[in-house]
């Protein structure tokens, strides 16, 4: 199985790659109990569990220079409730503007183009940072004015043939002259 099936997609298309003989409300299970997997992993480690290095200046730096950011993400709701009492995100994001797998978004795409929405700004005026190749695949698609891949979730030449304009191995890398695009 290719890395463009597994890296980026919500659990209902990755479910329907593995199992694709399981209903709706199966999948949905299924997607949930994966999850609370991942999150019982993620507390039982403690010591690794954190934002990524340079994430709290990104935002802060954001948020003191009024520039307007959202959230899209292709977790289901209890792992945004998660990152958001884990993380303290509230200190950044305004939950109305968290576009999350709830089921309505065929995929990442379309979730950018409702945070772009709800931003009340066109895609082709937006940054987006993102991890997997689908994901900077659909961003380019829709006409992104900038994309940034970012981390080690696929290789660096997989995520700029995918369409990313730079990368970055965190936010400690991230050029504030990119907003400039």
């Amino acid at each position: 199985m290719d890395a463009a099936r597994i890296l980026g997609p919500n659990n209902r298309a990755i479910l329907k790659n593995f199992a694709p003989w399981l209903s709706e409300e199966e999948n949905r299970q299924y997607s949930e109990k994966k999850e609370a997997l991942y999150r019982r992993a993620c507390k039982s480690k403690p010591e690794i569990l954190h934002l990524v290095r340079g994430t709290e200046a990104f935002l802060t730096y954001l948020q003191r220079n009024g520039i307007p950011f959202a959230l899209a993400s292709a977790s289901i709701k209890s792992n945004i409730d998660f990152y958001f009492e884990t993380f303290g995100l509230d200190r950044w994001f305004d939950r109305e503007l968290v576009v999350y797998d709830d089921g309505t978004y065929p995929n990442k795409g379309a979730m950018h183009m409702e945070a772009a929405r709800r931003l009340n700004v066109d895609i082709t005026d937006c940054l987006l940072v993102e991890d997997s190749p689908s994901s900077i695949a659909f961003a380019k698609s829709n006409g992104a004015g900038c994309i940034v891949a970012i981390g080690d979730s696929a290789p660096v030449q997989m995520l700029m043939d995918a369409g990313a304009d730079h990368y970055i191995a965190d936010f400690s890398e991230f050029d504030c002259a990119w907003l400039q695009f």
